[in-house]
């Protein structure tokens, strides 16, 4: 039986999300960039400076959805 209840994921839980997931997507703009530019340094600050940007928006992104109603049934 499905739980009716509707859970709302913790602050914490956003950003332990938030974190694992720019992990694999730096590893890929770091490789990416390498493969590119076949410069490390350069891979590494592309991937840094990017992913960093853009966990911070995910976070926020996350937050703004789980005030969203739209989709999630009682």
């Amino acid at each position: 039986m499905i739980n009716s209840k509707i859970m709302k994921e913790t602050r914490k839980r956003s950003i332990v999300k938030s974190i694992m997931w720019r992990v694999i997507c730096i590893v890929v703009s770091i490789v990416t960039s390498f493969l590119l530019t076949g410069r490390w340094d350069i891979a590494v600050a592309i991937g840094g400076i990017y992913n960093v940007i853009t966990m911070i928006l995910y976070y926020f992104h996350e937050r703004a959805w789980n005030l969203v109603k739209w989709g999630i049934s009682d």
